[in-house]
């Protein structure tokens, strides 16, 4: 398991290294393609997927894929647009094949787009934005350093559980770790990178 784990992470911090240096359409179609494998992925545990590809499913693929391409045009301009265009294409799928598909389906459906596309598509924007290339290793620095700095905080000190029912394992104390460890890598950083972060 570990050997999995570790290997998995040299593989994803290699990959974005070179995506997000890289910045540009290299970036771009990487987070689509991320963007539609985890929404595949979300897809199959939230039942919008059953057997096999359906309508519901398509359109939350093309959705995305909609989504990404306006957001790269001009995200202030066009990316709610996106997001509403997409929340329209999942109204007549489910009005139009009425009975097929449920509520319950279409929600999680659409939730998917925003959790997984939306989100990942920032860290494009970030990249874009003037001394991206320095402000976007902020987003991986933060998260990953929160979730080590967490688990090293909580196996070295966690005695109180945070979420025992949802997250058995997590504590109070590694959460705090966790905030901690973030912050501290992020002043880190800025130190070390202050004559590029400006622009």
């Amino acid at each position: 398991m570990f050997k999995t784990r570790l290997l998995s992470g040299i593989v994803l911090v290699a990959v974005a290294l070179l995506t997000i240096i890289s910045g540009g359409y290299v970036l771009f179609f990487t987070l689509l393609g991320i963007s539609l494998i985890g929404m595949q992925e979300l897809y199959k545990v939230m039942k919008v997927r059953e057997d096999h590809f359906n309508a519901l499913e398509i359109a939350g693929y093309l959705g995305a894929v909609i989504y990404y391409v306006l957001m790269s045009l001009d995200f202030e301009k066009y990316g709610m647009m996106g997001v509403i265009i997409s929340f329209m294409m999942f109204m007549f799928v489910y009005v139009f094949t009425y009975p097929k598909f449920k509520a319950e389906q279409v929600m999680p459906a659409f939730f998917a787009i925003v959790y997984v596309g939306v989100m990942l598509s920032y860290v494009y924007q970030t990249r874009m934005l003037d001394g991206g290339k320095f402000h976007v290793w902020l987003i991986f620095l933060c998260s990953w350093g929160c979730d080590t700095c967490a688990y090293c905080v909580g196996v070295l000190f966690g005695k109180h559980k945070m979420a025992p029912v949802l997250s058995p394992k997590k504590s109070v104390e590694g959460a705090v770790g966790g905030v901690v460890g973030a912050i501290l890598l992020g002043i880190i950083y800025a130190a070390a990178t202050k004559g590029g972060m400006g622009g």
